[in-house]
């Protein structure tokens, strides 16, 4: 059964709301929510009584106030607890009293540290006390019973413990009496990530469960090998992707012969089935929702002993076909082609029909659009449709029919050479046709509704997308209004008629796309702008045209100011007053605002870092991030270091803050090249840069020890002699830069908002944070405080922040932490 994981869960959308409740003997309480704020339990209960489907919020949960038999099922409690008053979620108060509490698929979620436990057994309570599929979350500890006066039995089954626990997951104390441990079955850490319960280690019963026999010769366990799901089918559509419309999908695995094979969806048991004598096993699921689904296996062995779980197949269901396509435009060229595009599912296959037969495939992009051309087509009445096939490969029904006409060819059935061979009489693009526009080096023509980028020769491409030549009207009112050759290919903006937006396009030499230009619209795979956009108008003067027709071509040039009587600085600076420092030794100060970087002076102002004109963004070149920089007679020199590998380079760039080249002394080439933590290049730009580069522990090849004076510099290592570092974290705001070597970033309470760059999260010199136990003491705590933010991971605790850059959270394991 499912365990409801939150108060919004599913389970409760119907129920009614009520205000505290009190059950007698023989009484049931189901389908209701208490929001409660009052002093005693929300539901005090005498005798025999049961709860189904309830949701309970409040200071104290459910009171056990007499003997008999109680049943909770399918429940979720959370309480908050009050100074001086332990208020649990399930507490057991009558002295001398016995009965029989069973708990099945709930959750119970204790917050405060008044608590006592998720469910408290003391007070001279006795009987037995059965969990089974329940969840334990928070407060001092889940499970707490004591024996104080009589016997006690528990069993628990299928039971989670999701922390932190202020002590620990469960308290067991035998005080005058005995507790009996009946059952103890796939008990286990957990966590809750995205709402899905994820099993983590089993926990072992504080002593031995009755009712098994030890062998005669005790010897250590042999411990149950873990599963394995190793397919699955139907894999419909494209094969390997993991997307599929069957929802009664086949799984077959292997596990320890003769074991019982336990299949999960999240959280949820989908059945199970036995391995063969030889480890291998089959199951087929019941149907499945249309969704992602992560399914996972148990193995149980005859003794009891329960696997771990399996590694995870997560599998998308999609059992709808995509709405139906349109076909948006077409039109037949000169050699008798239709020239097709449309609307259709975001990245589906779309099937082209003449009639019953198809001719011809395309893809749709991210936007949903798609364009085709014909092979050549026989002479007549064509009709054409248009099917769409998604990924799971279910096919939408027919589009809507359009018509194309094709003609008889006129063109001369055996043409003649000429006698003296010449230039070719028809040259790559029409010698006539509409001019769009001449300005600069390239014209753009328009003949036969195709688009040609000519030289002053009057010849040139045309203007292509996937290899075929762009057709006026293919993509709506969108249509090109400028182009110039660059040194890779061409240039080409573009305006949309109807909402006054322009875009840009690179090309290759032949005139097909390649990519937007990210200059203009901030992507390279698409993206859009207004006319008032300041990188239109940077774009006008290359191009030598007025786009956005305000009458200049250009930014605003102004009159011209007259100087002021007593010079003064200006009141905006180049580069923000406020950062993180990722380093300020020597002249320049290294400082990251927004994602960019500002080479600053002493002034605290200084130029962006930028690459062909355009400020240069944290994380846009994977993992390779700024480290030091300082000023040159020509500009800066900024040394880089790439965090997965612990690579170098320097750039030389001009005053401006703009790459000019590469620094040769340290590359041995202008233009690239990159060079190792030790390399005697890195070694001797140290001392100009006042910094130890490297983490060696040492400014150049002298023995002069790094230092940190300033509590805004990026935090110094401290080499031992084991071949790690240790990087330890102050109550500022401190950045870490990994080394080559082994690191330990070590955070004690109050630690304030730190950044770690370079963090390398697997190898055999894979680095450690270090927690204060007072901070976390668990990865699984870690976890349950951890969130990807873009490409960073970003873990909070209070004010407290630690933000792992340029990290993947489905990377990390309880290797990478350490709790001290």
């Amino acid at each position: 059964m499912t365990i409801p994981l939150s108060w919004n869960d599913p389970m409760f959308s119907g129920v009614a709301t009520s205000s505290a409740v009190t059950l007698r003997d023989g009484q049931t309480l189901s389908n209701v929510s208490i929001t409660d704020s009052g002093t005693a339990a929300s539901v005090m209960g005498s005798g025999s009584f049961t709860l189904d489907e309830v949701r309970i919020s409040s200071r104290e949960g459910v009171r056990i106030a007499g003997g008999g038999d109680i049943t909770i099922n399918n429940s979720y409690i959370e309480t908050t607890g009050a100074s001086g008053d332990h208020a649990d979620g399930i507490q057991a108060y009558a002295p001398g009293a016995s009965g029989n509490l069973t708990v099945k698929n709930s959750t119970i979620v204790s917050h405060d540290s008044n608590a006592t436990a998720g469910v408290w057994i003391a007070d001279g309570y006795s009987g037995s006390f059965t969990f089974d599929n329940v969840v334990f979350e928070g407060g001092p500890y889940g499970l707490r019973i004591a024996a104080d006066s009589g016997d006690i039995s528990v069993a628990l089954k299928d039971v989670y413990f999701v922390g932190p626990f202020a002590y620990g997951d469960f308290l067991l104390q035998e005080v005058n009496a005995q507790i009996h441990i009946t059952q103890w079955e796939n008990v286990r850490s957990a966590t809750i990530v995205n709402g899905q319960l994820v099993p983590g280690d089993l926990i072992p019963p504080p002593w031995a469960v009755e009712g098994s026999t030890a062998p005669s010769a005790p010897s250590a366990p042999t411990e149950l090998g873990v599963p394995t799901i190793t397919s699955f089918s139907t894999d419909s559509g494209t094969a390997g992707d993991k997307v599929t419309n069957d929802n009664t999908i086949e799984l077959k695995g292997s596990a320890a012969a003769g074991s019982t094979v336990k299949i999960y969806d999240g959280s949820t048991q989908l059945g199970s089935t036995t391995a063969d004598s030889s480890g291998h096993w089959d199951y087929i699921t019941k149907v499945l929702t249309d969704a992602k689904h992560t399914l996972t296996a148990t193995a149980t062995n005859s003794s009891g002993q329960t696997s771990a779980a399996s590694s995870a197949l997560a599998v998308t269901v999609d059992t709808k076909a995509p709405a139906v396509p349109t076909i948006v435009s077409n039109t037949v060229n000169s050699a008798n082609q239709v020239v097709m595009s449309g609307n259709a599912e975001a990245s589906s296959v779309v099937k082209v029909f003449d009639g019953t037969t198809q001719i011809g495939t395309a893809t749709t992009n991210s936007s949903g659009m798609w364009s085709y051309t014909s092979a050549v087509l026989a002479a007549g009445s064509h009709s054409l449709t248009a099917k769409a096939t998604d990924a799971a490969g279910n096919t939408s029904a027919a589009s809507a029919m359009v018509t194309a006409s094709t003609h008889t060819s006129t063109s001369p059935s055996a043409p003649t050479s000429p006698t003296t061979p010449t230039s070719p009489t028809t040259p790559t693009s029409p010698t006539a046709g509409t001019v769009i526009e001449s300005a600069g080096a390239t014209r753009l023509v328009e003949s036969g509704d195709k688009f040609y980028l000519n030289s002053s020769t009057g010849t040139g491409p045309t203007l292509k997308y996937g290899g075929v030549a762009y057709v006026d009207g293919a993509d709506a009112t969108w249509a090109p209004v400028g182009a110039e050759k660059t040194a890779t290919g061409y240039e080409v903006v573009w305006k949309e008629a109807s909402t006054g937006h322009y875009t840009a396009w690179n090309t290759d030499n032949n005139g097909n796309y390649v990519s937007h230009v990210s200059t203009l619209t901030g992507s390279t795979s698409g993206g859009w702008v207004s006319g008032t956009d300041s990188g239109l108008k940077s774009l006008e003067t290359s191009f030598h045209q007025d786009f956005n027709g305000d009458g200049q071509i250009g930014a605003t040039t102004g009159t011209a100011p007259t100087s002021p009587t007593t010079p003064t600085s200006p009141t905006t600076p180049t580069s923000p007053t406020a950062g993180t420092v990722v380093e300020s030794a020597g002249a320049t100060r290294l400082v990251e605002s927004g994602d960019k970087y500002y080479l600053n002076s002493s002034t605290g102002t200084g130029p962006t870092l930028k690459y062909g004109g355009v400020a240069y963004v944290d994380g846009s070149d994977g993992t390779w991030a700024p480290i030091g920089a300082e000023k040159t007679a020509t500009g800066y020199q900024v040394v880089w270091k790439e965090a997965s590998t612990g690579q170098y380079t320097a750039w030389n760039t001009d005053n401006n803050g703009n790459y000019v080249s590469h620094v040769s002394t340290l590359t041995g080439s202008t233009s690239g090249g990159t060079v190792s933590g030790t390399n005697a290049g890195l070694k001797s730009l140290e001392p100009s840069f006042h910094q130890d580069l490297n983490g060696d522990g040492q400014i150049g090849t002298s023995s002069v020890a790094t230092s940190s004076t300033s509590a805004t510099q990026a935090v110094a290592t401290t080499s031992t002699s084991t071949g790690s570092n240790t990087q330890t974290s102050t109550s500022g705001n401190d950045v870490f830069l990994g080394t080559s070597k082994a690191d330990t970033f070590s955070f004690a309470a109050n630690f304030g908002n730190d950044v770690v760059k370079g963090f390398v999260a697997s190898g055999s010199t894979h680095d450690t944070i270090e927690f204060s136990k007072s901070v976390f003491d668990s990865f699984a705590s870690v976890l349950s405080h951890a969130t990807q933010s873009g490409q960073d991971v970003v873990i909070a605790t209070g004010s407290d922040t630690l933000t792992l850059k340029n990290t993947q959270l489905d990377k990390l394991n309880s290797h990478d932490f350490h709790f001290a």
